[in-house]
């Protein structure tokens, strides 16, 4: 007999019609796993799943294994390591080649996967870009990928064990398989490391087990090298598996070496340049605590612990070792099932000297990849047991299909947090008390939440530090408090908690919901909304902070991720003022600026014809938008007024003309053209502002408008204002000089080079430092510095700083002093070089600006800029509203220095 038919096996099928029918078989098996697997609509992940959960959809849509882009949804409310400084609580991420995030455990499983995400992908594509509807279907996509894996290895072993058993016992043994192991609750809920490397098992066995030809030797290797960079201590499984390999390729044994090697490589390669290790991102977790002692043990809890005993979940498991010698008893699968043996008590020994309690999750997960092969042995042996065993094998059968039953449909998790927790000194002593079992310890609990297509919906509203009793600060008195606000709906229905973790740890929640007018309005639907957070300030560390809140829909459910925000917590003292009324302060501010907004989306800004703020008259304009946005975005902190400045942003996104080009008064055909202004030239002004601040969808109209901008480049190396000969002028009264090339205009298109073109912005900040002297310069600010001190200070962040000629940075118009001299103090408290004088100079000017509900800016608002003062009709612009948003920079800033100083 050659070789090959000894391979083959008396017991498989023959004949075309035969195989056809144990096809479908293997398909009907498939399909009734997968029903089954999704039938509970839940997933059961841990930490351990979330980047598998997420990367498909980055590697799809980014190209990269890195999880830099999708690093918030990966952890999930903790916190990734080194970020500001804080104690990492994301242990699943970690810090790889050139302070990248990447996954600490191998990547092969979503790699393999993400081809299953393009489906979703597609149809998020299509959505609005909801944060929270590509969560929900990126947790639907985890489970159908994980349950898709797990059937399709139920359909391969039935295959597999046809190879030596009749129809019937293949059957019912596939049966036990994908019901009475954690293939189900494992490997079937969530993208843990078991399910691919349990598939690739199955097939291996199949292909070791059935002829050899050069393909299926090569996809023999291939497999077995997946099994390594899938899950790496399986390592020891795909050593055993490929030793047998070998010789049953014979002659071909090296496609076989080879085409392990390949994924091996990969798996190497990315280690080396990603995750900056040879052994992966491992590397970089500390152990400490994490090696048992006592190795007998551990091999008993491995097997026969209540709560991680192998042969506890799954009973019927336990005829292998109790008569392997009936599983020797073919001789044509005697040396594969030595070498799986060997295999298998080398990978049980390996975990017993970790710690083999293996943190929440449900029974024997780390021997999930075992039983293919366990289950691969059984034929044989059920074949030499008389009725009597067979009865007690098809009763251990039924035992652990009712455990797997109840941990699919009711396990929480919360048996396994509580023995983990239990008996510091002695750790282990719980997990041998059978009260302890979670299919004993969770009976009398409801049945776990049918959770997975459940909709949660809301948004973490603000979370600031306030004074006074009930974190109200009515009087600026009291401790500080930490007030976090916001809504929640889990399915149109009041959800079950609302939790907030502070750098990553929890902090608090609440059960408490109460009415929100404008979501019941806006959705339709009466039940309670509304949430509020409040806890003691006192006790927290000073400085910058990070608050994330998650919903729990049901109370036995996984916690959504609802939203985050930051927070600067103060030093006692000056604390206490900025929580209190300089707190009300800053609500008012916002609440100003965000009714100022007209109603299509823009702010308006005032003239006179005299450098006194005496008969203003309104204009629409784009440039004072933008710098709004600019100024407002990092500190708006109230609803109403991020709401605002998204309706800015699409406003000036929308004028941008065909050709990429941006007026001062906007778009030519817009409404406010004839009332609130006229169809002006372009210009490189206010078309860089709008590319920077709310560019255009169309990245080829960026091009375009910086490729005429570039036309209007002088020899010395500064850019004129309008963007047309002057001939073909529109609404422009020039000055002496038709065309300047004005210093503020040259900063703000500067900021935008420095983002697309570097070498063009370093040419311009030369050309700009050899003219700052230059009066020639200085055209629409030589009265109005205010700008030019603010964005002074933004050149100087980004690489370019300016020696400006101090007379040019005052103004001797009555009541703009205050303003220039916040923007100085603004500068050093946001550039990192400010002092308790730079705080108590900042102090002063919130309290004199803010002093009889901001009188001040009624009567003296900062001057914005002017027009040529050289044309025929003088112009003043200036804006109240500009006041409020740099009154609120301030006051986020002397926050931070607030908590920073000493």
């Amino acid at each position: 007999m050659t070789h090959e038919a000894a391979s083959a096996g008396p017991t498989r099928p023959t004949g075309a019609r035969s195989r056809r029918r144990e096809l479908i078989i293997a398909l009907l098996l498939g399909t009734l796993a997968f029903l089954v697997y999704n039938a509970n609509l839940r997933s059961i992940p841990a930490g351990d799943t979330y980047a598998a959960r997420y990367l498909p959809f980055s590697i799809l849509q980014n190209g990269s294994l890195l999880l830099d882009p999708i690093v918030d949804q990966v952890a999930h409310g903790r916190m990734p390591p080194g970020v500001a400084g804080k104690p990492a609580t994301a242990f699943w991420i970690m810090t790889g080649r050139d302070a990248h995030f990447v996954s600490l455990y191998p990547v092969a499983v979503p790699l393999v996967i993400a081809p299953l995400y393009l489906p979703a992908l597609l149809y998020l594509d299509a959505g609005d870009g909801d944060a929270l509807r590509a969560d929900r279907v990126a947790r639907i996509m985890e489970k159908l990928s994980a349950s898709l894996m797990a059937a399709a290895s139920v359909a391969l072993i039935y295959l597999l064990l046809r190879r030596r058993a009749n129809q019937r016992t293949a059957v019912l043994l596939a049966l036990a398989y994908a019901f009475g192991t954690t293939t189900w609750v494992i490997s079937s809920q969530a993208l843990w490391q078991h399910g691919l490397p349990q598939l690739a098992i199955v097939a291996v066995l199949l292909l070791l087990t059935g002829p050899v030809g050069s393909a299926r030797v090569v996809l023999a290797g291939l497999l077995c090298g997946l099994i390594a960079a899938s899950r790496p201590p399986d390592a020891v499984l795909a050593a055993g598996l490929g030793i047998f390999g070998l010789w049953w390729a014979g002659r071909r044994w090296p496609l076989l070496a080879i085409s392990a090697l390949f994924p091996a490589c990969l798996t190497l390669a990315y280690n080396l340049l990603v995750a900056g290790h040879w052994t992966g991102a491992y590397a970089a977790v500390d152990h400490p605590g994490s090696y048992n002692q006592d190795m007998l043990e551990g091999i008993a809890g491995l097997l026969f612990s209540p709560l991680r005993g192998l042969f506890i979940f799954s009973p019927f498991l336990l005829f292998v070792p109790c008569c392997f010698f009936l599983a020797l008893r073919e001789r044509r699968t005697r040396a594969l099932t030595l070498a799986a043996a060997a295999a298998m008590a080398l990978l049980v020994v390996g975990y017993s000297m970790v710690d083999w309690r293996q943190g929440v999750s449900w029974g024997p997960r780390w021997l999930t990849d075992l039983v293919p092969l366990l289950v691969w042995m059984l034929p044989p042996i059920l074949a030499a047991l008389r009725r009597p065993g067979r009865l007690l094998f098809a009763l251990a059968c039924a035992v652990a299909i009712a455990i797997e039953a109840f941990g699919a449909f009711w396990y929480s998790g919360t048996s396994y947090s509580a023995a983990m927790n239990a008996d510091p000194l002695h750790p282990t002593a719980p997990f041998w008390q059978f009260a302890n079992a979670p299919f004993i310890a969770e009976l009398g609990q409801p049945r776990a939440p049918a959770d997975l297509l459940m909709m949660v919906e809301g948004q973490v509203d603000r979370a600031r530090i306030v004074a006074g009793a009930n974190g109200e600060g009515a009087d600026g008195g009291g401790d500080l408090r930490l007030v976090i606000t916001g809504w929640a709906l889990a399915d149109r229905r009041t959800p079950y908690a609302v939790l907030a973790m502070l750098d990553g740890r929890f902090l608090a929640n609440t059960k408490s919901f109460q009415p929100r007018p404008g979501v019941a309005r806006a959705l339709g639907v009466d039940a309670p909304a509304g949430w509020r957070i409040e806890v003691p300030a006192g006790d927290l560390q000073a400085g910058d902070h990070v608050v994330t809140v998650l919903v729990h829909g049901y109370a036995q459910d996984e916690p959504r991720l609802l939203g985050s925000a930051s927070v600067t917590v103060p030093k006692a003292g000056i604390g206490t003022e900025l929580a209190g009324p300089l707190a009300g302060a800053a609500q008012r501010a916002e609440q100003t600026l965000a009714a100022h907004l007209q109603p299509a989306g823009y702010w308006l800004t005032a003239f006179t014809q005299a450098p006194r703020y005496e008969q203003p008259r309104p204009e629409m304009n784009t440039f004072l938008n933008a710098t709004l946005l600019e100024l407002a975005a990092p500190a708006a902190r109230t609803p109403a007024l991020v709401d605002a400045l998204a309706r800015v942003r699409t406003f000036l996104a929308a004028q941008i003309e065909p050709g990429g080009l941006v007026r001062y008064h906007g778009r030519s055909d817009a409404p406010t053209i004839g009332v609130l202004g006229c169809a002006i030239t372009p210009d490189s002004d206010d078309t860089a502002l709008v590319w920077r601040l709310a560019p255009g969808k169309d990245p080829g109209e960026l091009h375009a408008a910086l490729a005429t901008i570039t036309q209007y480049r002088r020899p010395d190396g500064l850019y004129r204002t309008w963007l047309a000969p002057q001939g073909d002028y529109e609404c422009i009264d020039p000055g002496i000089d038709p065309n300047p090339a004005d210093i503020g205009i040259q900063m703000n298109l500067m900021l935008l080079l420095l983002e697309s073109n570097a070498a063009a912005a370093r040419d311009l900040c030369e050309a700009i430092r050899h003219k700052t002297g230059d009066a020639a310069v200085w055209v629409y600010y030589a009265e109005a510095p205010l700008m030019i001190v603010l964005r002074q200070a933004d050149l100087a962040a980004r690489g370019c700083a300016l020696d400006l000629p101090p007379a040019r940075l005052v103004s001797e118009l009555p009541g703009q002093a205050i303003w220039i001299e916040l923007a100085g103090v603004l500068s050093q408290a946001e550039g990192g070089v400010g002092t308790a004088d730079t705080l108590a100079a900042a102090m002063a000017l919130l309290r004199r600006i803010a002093a009889d509900a901001f009188a001040l800016l009624a009567t003296t608002p900062p001057l914005v800029y002017h027009n040529d003062l050289t044309a025929s009709v003088r112009r003043y612009y200036w804006s109240e509203d500009l006041g409020y948003a740099l009154w609120l920079r301030l006051y986020q800033a002397s926050w931070r220095l607030a908590a920073a100083l000493p």
